[in-house]
């Protein structure tokens, strides 16, 4: 099993629409380059998600403290 079906099959991410539905975050695949399969590249970069209906986006990333600005 990859690493995207354990994120999911651990947590679902879901975002509120100003009408007031849910809607479920999809992870997004990102751009394919060579160090794509490098499990650690992975670990800080993060994975994006993006709402299907409006294209909301958000990166969820392990607990490193970090900030993306």
């Amino acid at each position: 099993m990859d690493q995207a079906r354990v994120r999911e099959a651990m947590m679902r991410l879901e975002h509120r629409h100003s009408d007031g539905s849910w809607s479920r975050l999809e992870p997004r695949p990102q751009h394919h380059d060579s160090t794509e399969h490098d499990p650690e590249r992975g670990w800080t970069d993060g994975q994006l998600y993006a709402c299907p209906t409006c294209d909301e986006q958000v990166i969820v990333r392990g607990g490193t403290g970090d900030t993306h600005e």
